[in-house]
């Protein structure tokens, strides 16, 4: 804690450096009490008087020095949240996903022995059958967010992956789905797109909550290739739009916040990149044509 010297509280923040400085002194933050006139920096450093000298170059003197053991800075959060997800990823396959097998299995046995009940309570059966699909799809994007699988790379038809996408997914009877028209040809790994395609077109669904239009264009360039996917639902506040493909960021209740960040992760590995904007909502992936 100190007073600003002769430097504005302005002029102190946009001096911030990435790197620690000659006295091994890195600043995270300042908070300025205006009413008291005192600044806190928020710091890490090798010892109170490296921290004693960095303020010397500003010609300040520190009124008070609080160690604490750990800033919790961005980079540390990021790393710990990681850490969980990676001790959860070693866990879901056998735990989760083999009692899930057992579920939809027993489902189909009981669909197929009693065809009557069935067709009598078709809509619990459906319900139940998306509860699996979801849990199944939680689970897929924690593996794929942490996967390492080596991409493999053809030439496919983006209709291909379009419809492979799609019919992974439970398209509620009041959403239309307009598919390009025009031809093209990508060089991608077609799983690992269609895990992309189907994030997109699925986040899409749920933030029209279940009612509107999803429009799915294609355009060739010079040297690129992108895929836009506009849907009819709300703009995307403004103070979450920035973190969409944040590690482990969601809005939903259900949701991991891992399939919009595996969707930036694949397409980074084809070497392109992944953008959103409003009005109206649009997810586009940028690809090369070529795969360096």
């Amino acid at each position: 804690m100190h007073e600003l010297g002769d430097y504005t509280k302005e002029q102190l923040v946009a001096g911030l450096e990435d790197d620690a400085d000659e006295f091994g002194v890195l600043v995270h933050q300042m908070l300025f009490n205006e009413k008291e006139n005192i600044l806190h920096c928020i710091c890490t450093a090798p010892d109170v008087a490296a921290i004693e000298k960095h303020h010397e170059k500003f010609n300040v003197k520190c009124k008070k020095i609080i160690p604490i053991d750990q800033i919790k800075t961005d980079k540390v959060i990021k790393e710990e949240k990681l850490k969980t997800v990676g001790e959860l990823s070693s866990r879901l396959s056998h735990d989760i996903r083999n009692p899930l097998t057992i579920l939809q299995t027993s489902l189909d046995v009981l669909r197929s022995n009693n065809p009557e009940t069935y067709e009598k309570d078709i809509a619990r059966f459906n319900t139940m059958y998306d509860a699996i699909k979801r849990i199944d799809h939680q689970i897929s994007d924690v593996l794929g967010f942490l996967g390492t699988r080596k991409l493999n790379f053809t030439e496919t038809d983006l209709s291909d992956i379009l419809n492979s996408s799609i019919e992974g997914i439970k398209i509620p009877t009041q959403i239309v789905v307009e598919m390009p028209q025009n031809k093209i040809s990508l060089n991608c790994d077609f799983e690992s797109m269609r895990t992309v395609f189907s994030n997109i077109i699925l986040n899409a669904i749920q933030a029209m909550n279940d009612t509107g239009k999803i429009i799915i264009k294609a355009l060739k360039k010079e040297d690129s290739i992108s895929i836009s996917f506009e849907n009819s639902g709300p703009a995307i506040p403004e103070k979450i739009i920035s973190k969409i493909f944040d590690t482990l960021f969601t809005t939903k209740q259900e949701g991991t916040g891992l399939g919009l960040v595996s969707c930036k992760n694949i397409v980074e590995q084809h070497g392109g990149k992944i953008e959103i904007k409003n009005n109206p909502t649009t997810f586009t992936v940028i690809l090369p044509q070529k795969i360096k």
